[in-house]
């Protein structure tokens, strides 16, 4: 049986023609009644064409005579056919007024019909009439005694005795409020209905109250005709009913969407969570282990729970989303949202529960996601939050907002890791959409950091016990033109101490609040599906091994991580910021910065970033889109950055030069290091070239400086899953030489003059990164002598940076990252340079030759 979102048989095209009349005063009272409801502009054409192929049945989930006014006279604005006919709505007494409110005369049934409801729609449809047919009753008390007409045999029985009239039955979801119903009923649900089948007092006070916020979603047809035809031998009833359930079941997939799954109260999820099954066992088992009674531990797991768990309630979800947006307009000029990105998000929601992945940089991310997600009608999700932020006020009102709370590390703590387990099995379970950051924690530099695998396993292990047939993780991107916690990124990445959160910092960062921080940006990558992932993998989720798992993890973390990086915008600030820290000139005029950028735009594109969104369709009829050069983006970014104090702007023979304000150099970095990751492969390659000094080299002596290069780097970037290092060194190749940077000459490989500045470019990009391992191999000095602690050493090393940038041995004061420096410190252990707490030097590299062999290994890379 297909279900609306399935392709069917189209049916021959048929002229589609306006019906029904509103006088005057109707036109003037309905304009002013439902002018704030949005009617989705996507949703129109496709709307149309079934019209056209066929008769429309619109079919909604519960009945209302409310939805039945607006859609007719919605759909009379649009030029579409209103419904003649309507099942189940208690309308008979204004029935002498039909013809006013309801855009014309209603379609009598047959005399004698034994459901004169159902005869109306059916010869509505008969006349080539549109109906309106609603699945349910309103849950209220005069409903409980009331039976709903179903039309669907009759439908089905036309549909065969007249196989050229194909019907259209078109899903149509109409909500006037976005949060979720409660679990548990009350009087008020009783008397006037619930949320989800609301009586007409109840669907009347929404509206008043809510119809700014109406979602309306119309779902893929289905023809009615193909259903028949596929099915000729079956019962006439029975088909009704396929049909029937795949309506509901497909409305209120639909529903559940954007409301949620019902609401359960605080204390229900607790018991419920410490009820599963695994982790009663897990108890029972540590107990034994301590020598006590079985349930000894519940009073630990359930404080653990109280301590984790968020307390989602819709009046807080309100107030909050009403705070972010009046923080969102004193600090931001506005939120650019992947529209497309969006419906695929709400299509993936309606298949399986939702994992949002996004990017991490700034306290912001916890609010945007969430309110962008209500105004696109998704539920808003449960967020995974540190618990530094948990205190007073705003832990609280986080947890009204969907938050729950995590402890930085809880290794060792087998009762805080099963009881946490136990809520993320509960969250997947129940349907609800999760937030984490897969990074961990906030970017300081402004690249992706690399996947923290701790949540990851926690949802893929909540998975594998077979609570839902799927999830789906999504990665998202988040990028912000000014970050507002900018300045204390740069005092931390310096050396110094990360500022603790609490009520007296959040005092202090009000003054963010007199701040404008440009625009917000959000892109959504596409959903990955565990359920495929395992598939692919050949994992069997109810017989595989730890290892099995522990590679699932691995694997899905890098997918989210590219995920990530393929979704983030190729954003202007970045290519011009790119280009200005790249040099060692005093300056640079405005016509090579317009050049460079051009070319690493360009060369982004080649690289596999997407064509951003001021490029697709700009360009007219036959003709390229424009360049970023006649796009005047540049140039705003150019001002934008003079504004900020960043880059300073100079005019001499009657050109404009650009030049950074050295102590804000850090700032433009982070706009660099957001869209390196589209630059980073073919600068690999453009170090690996330049290492031979101008010189031709062959093939593969590029290809090991290049792997070189890459395992010196293999901390500091995502890499795409899924590709050789030669594959892509080969790929790269062909680019630099489409670029004009060098030559094949048989096996050898050619730089060619003319390239040579904009090879040196590319690799210009990860001099920083080069001199900040250079860094840490220099300051392996200190470690000749004695161990020294991680922390010290971190700290010596800065200092001595310092030192050498002061010197002029190191040219970019970016370079003196602490950051950056922590990822050389990870490479050099994994390549047996250093070990241990107390950093000491193995025995194979106790003397300066072998540092000093390290350090000349680093120079061939930065010549």
């Amino acid at each position: 049986m297909a279900e609306p979102g399935t392709s069917l048989t189209f049916s021959t095209p048929r002229t589609l023609a306006r019906g029904g009349h509103y006088g005057p005063f109707a036109r003037w009272l309905f304009s002013r009644m439902f002018r704030s409801i949005a009617f989705p502009d996507e949703a129109r054409e496709p709307l149309r064409g079934a019209c056209v192929r066929g008769t429309p049945v619109y079919v909604l989930r519960s009945s209302s005579l409310l939805h039945l006014l607006f859609f007719n006279w919605t759909f009379w604005r649009l030029g579409l056919p209103i419904a003649r006919a309507a099942t189940g709505l208690g309308y008979r007494i204004f029935a002498p007024f039909a013809r006013w409110y309801l855009g014309g005369d209603q379609i009598r049934p047959p005399r004698g019909a034994r459901d004169p409801g159902a005869a109306q729609v059916v010869e509505s449809v008969r006349q080539g009439e549109a109906a309106m047919v609603f699945l349910r009753m309103p849950r209220t008390l005069p409903s409980a005694v009331s039976v709903l007409a179903d039309p669907f045999p009759g439908l089905v029985t036309l549909q065969r005795q007249e196989p050229g009239r194909r019907v259209q039955l078109i899903p149509i979801t109409l909500l006037w409020r976005r949060r979720p119903k409660k679990l548990r009923s009350g009087v008020r649900d009783f008397l006037f209905g619930d949320q989800d089948e609301p009586g007409a007092i109840r669907s009347l006070w929404s509206f008043a109250l809510h119809r700014k916020q109406a979602i309306i979603k119309v779902g893929v047809p289905i023809d009615l005709a193909g259903v028949a035809a596929e099915q000729p031998g079956t019962d006439a009833g029975r088909l009704a009913r396929q049909v029937r359930g795949a309506l509901y079941q497909h409305l209120a997939r639909e529903a559940r969407v954007v409301t949620g799954p019902p609401l359960k109260s605080p204390q229900r999820v607790i018991d419920q969570t410490l009820n599963d099954l695994q982790l009663r066992r897990t108890l029972a088992e540590i107990a034994r282990e301590r020598g006590r009674a079985d349930d000894s531990l519940d009073r630990e797991a359930r404080k653990d729970l109280r301590e984790i768990a968020a307390r989602y309630n819709p009046l807080g979800v309100d107030l909050l989303k009403r705070i972010a947006n009046w923080m969102f307009r004193r600090i931001y000029d506005g939120v650019d949202v992947d529209e497309a990105g969006m419906r695929r998000l709400a299509e993936a929601g309606a298949r399986a529960p939702l994992v949002l992945c996004p990017s991490h940089k700034s306290h912001f991310d916890y609010m945007v996601l969430s309110v962008v997600c209500d105004d696109y009608g998704l539920q808003p999700p449960h967020i995974a939050a540190g618990d530094n932020l948990n205190f007073w006020p705003v832990g609280r009102f986080l947890r009204m907002g969907g938050a729950f709370f995590i402890r930085r590390s809880f290794k060792g703590d087998r009762v805080y890791s099963a009881v946490m387990q136990a809520y993320v099995k509960r969250l997947l379970r129940d349907g609800f959409t999760q937030e984490f950051f897969v990074e961990g924690g906030r970017s300081r530099t402004g690249k992706l950091l690399p996947p923290k695998l701790g949540m990851l396993t926690l949802e893929v292990e909540a998975w594998l016990t077979g609570v839902r047939p799927d999830v789906s993780f999504v990665p998202i991107s988040i990028s912000y033109e000014k970050i507002a916690e900018a300045r204390s990124y740069q005092h931390e990445l310096l050396g110094g101490e990360k500022q603790k959160e609490d009520a007296k910092a959040l005092l202090s960062a009000t003054k963010v609040l007199r701040s404008r921080l440009g625009r917000i940006t959000i892109r959504v990558g596409d959903p990955i599906s565990l359920a495929q992932l395992l598939d692919e993998r050949g994992v069997d989720p109810r017989n595989h091994t730890h290892e099995d798992r522990r590679a699932l993890v691995r694997a899905l973390g890098l997918r989210v991580a590219a995920g990530i990086n393929r979704a983030t915008p190729l954003a202007p600030i970045g290519l011009v910021s790119a280009v200005l820290l790249s040099h060692d000139r005093r300056g640079m005029s405005e016509e090579e910065v317009l050049e460079r950028a051009e070319f690493l735009h360009q060369a982004a594109l080649d690289a596999g970033a997407r064509v951003p969104a001021w490029q697709l369709g700009s360009g007219g009829p036959g003709l390229p889109p424009p360049s970023l050069r006649d796009s005047g983006l540049v140039q705003r970014a150019l001002v934008r950055l003079g504004a900020d104090g960043q880059v300073k702007l100079q005019e001499a023979g009657g050109q404009r030069f650009y030049s950074v304000v050295e102590e804000r150099r850090m700032a433009l970095d982070y706009h660099k290091n957001a869209i390196l990751h589209f630059l980073v492969a073919p600068a690999i390659l453009a170090v690996a070239v330049r290492s031979f000094g101008g010189q031709r080299a062959s093939r593969a002596e590029v290809l090991r400086r290049a792997r070189d290069v890459s395992r010196l780097l293999k901390h500091e970037f995502v890499f795409e899953p899924g590709r050789t290092l030669e594959s892509t060194v080969e790929e790269m190749l062909q680019l630099h030489v489409r670029w004009g940077l060098v030559l094949r000459a048989g096996d050898d490989v050619v730089p060619v003059p003319s390239g040579v500045r904009m090879g040196q470019l590319l690799a210009d990009l990860l001099r920083p990164f080069l001199e900040a391992i250079w860094i840490a191999v220099d300051a392996l000095d200190v470690l000749l002598t004695a161990p020294v602690p991680t922390r010290e050493w971190t700290r010596q090393a800065l200092d001595r940076g310092r030192a050498a940038w002061l010197a002029g041995r190191v040219r970019r004061i970016e370079s003196l990252s602490k950051a950056t420096l922590e990822n050389a410190l990870v490479m050099l252990r994994e390549r047996e340079v250093v070990r241990g707490a107390r950093l000491e030097l193995t025995p194979e590299f106790r003397s300066r030759e072998k540092l000093n062999a390290l350090a000349d290994e680093l120079d061939q890379y930065m010549r």
